[in-house]
């Protein structure tokens, strides 16, 4: 069974291979970015401290780290934040994410008292917006090229559950 941590030192090799995995990354924004193991450490780090985000690993049963899930931006005004999550490949079809997506939202509207909680996508991401489908987020619109992504604008399209 998957659980939810924080964020650890020990996690940043792992986190390194799947931000330099094109076939993680290829859809993803941050996949527009090099990363460097120090840019890790860095996130892992400033993960401890951020007031305006919460990041946590989804790690195995033995603890080791398999991707992370993150609501950003929260703004406690607004009762608002966004969601983002990436899985290491290897752990692919195995209900990590599910896990993961399922206890975020909780987190969020339990813990953190949101009302709502939304996301970005690429647009051609069909196998992403079947799966926030699927946990109850409903497309709210599309920004037409919004973002450069693999040599061409790209359109994103947003998403939100209410709580």
């Amino acid at each position: 069974m998957p659980k939810l941590r924080d964020l650890q030192i020990r996690d940043a090799d792992k986190m390194y291979e799947w931000m330099s995995d094109p076939e993680v990354t290829r859809l993803l924004v941050i996949g527009r970015y090099p990363s460097s193991r120090e840019r890790v450490l860095d996130f892992i780090q400033n993960s401890w401290r951020d007031k305006n985000s919460v990041h946590f690993a989804i790690a195995t049963d033995e603890d080791e780290y398999a991707g992370t899930v993150s609501l950003k931006n929260i703004s406690y005004i607004d009762r608002n934040a966004e969601y983002a999550i990436a899985l290491h490949r290897e752990y692919w079809g195995e209900r990590f994410a599910e896990f993961a997506t399922t206890e975020i939202i909780r987190h969020g509207f339990g813990c953190l008292n949101l009302v709502k909680i939304y996301l970005s996508v690429v647009s051609s991401n069909t196998r992403a917006k079947k799966f926030y489908e699927k946990y109850g987020f409903v497309k709210e619109g599309t920004f037409a090229r919004h973002i450069y992504l693999n040599g061409e604008l790209t359109d994103l399209d947003w998403y939100c559950i209410l709580k």
